[in-house]
């Protein structure tokens, strides 16, 4: 795909996030409040990062804030271990994978560093993440990223999935106070073989729905039917 197709992309999603967030303004995750709730209830034992599409030989400033706040949450003890989530949706890079290497060259030891390989969309990360931490044993769990997209997250986990985590925004002012830099990565590791973007597998309306949790319902309903099945035969 063009350099200019997958920047045209990168920006439409950015405009879909702020649009989806001033929409659902049931919820708005203001930074500074939700930051001194963290504190408060500190530490989490996990902290849920949605990936974002990574552009070769680049670190996008979404990536760069995302990382670094998980950095900083770590640093100071507010949460313990670290799930990057995203697969290679719209470029052939695995988004959880990047972020993560990243991670690590900033000073987040690699064994408290967790990815998810299989979301696609924003409730996907919350919900294949979600599922990684209670396989890790982590009981509380939070979700950091832009407050567009906590909005998002919140006021459709809240109304439809109930899955318990946290939200904690991050803080741009914060974000200020640190020396941020790109590190040297192997990005190659992160690529996906065959790779076809989800603009060329999906169409806009599939997307959208994905983007609005169909698949995470579809799933959840099969854990359910699943767990009603372990019950049933328990001695």
């Amino acid at each position: 795909m063009k350099d200019w197709k997958i920047r045209l992309i990168l920006f439409g999603s950015i405009c879909y996030l702020n649009a989806c967030a001033y929409v659902n303004r049931r919820f708005y995750t203001e930074p500074s409040e939700y930051f001194q709730k963290a504190l408060k209830n500190a530490p989490y034992d996990a902290l849920i990062v949605p990936g974002f599409p990574h552009i070769k030989d680049s670190m996008t400033p979404v990536v760069q804030n995302r990382v670094y706040w998980a950095w900083y949450l770590y640093n100071k003890g507010i949460v313990k271990n670290v799930i990057f989530s995203g697969n290679s949706v719209y470029t052939p890079y695995r988004e959880a994978e990047i972020m993560a290497m990243y991670a690590v060259q900033i000073g987040i030891p690699a064994e408290h560093i967790f990815t998810d390989i299989q979301a696609e969309h924003s409730t996907e990360n919350l919900y294949f993440s979600y599922k990684i931490a209670r396989e890790k044993g982590f009981e509380r769990v939070a979700v950091g990223t832009e407050s567009s997209q906590s909005s998002f997250m919140y006021s459709i986990n809240n109304h439809r999935f109930k899955i318990p985590v946290d939200f904690i925004p991050i803080v741009y002012d914060t974000l200020k106070t640190i020396q941020m830099v790109k590190p040297t990565i192997d990005q190659d590791s992160a690529l996906t073989a065959d790779f076809v973007s989800i603009i060329d597998r999906e169409s806009l309306f599939k997307r959208l729905r994905g983007t609005r949790g169909r698949r995470v319902e579809q799933l959840m309903r099969e854990d359910e039917r699943e767990q009603k099945n372990n019950d049933h035969f328990l001695p």
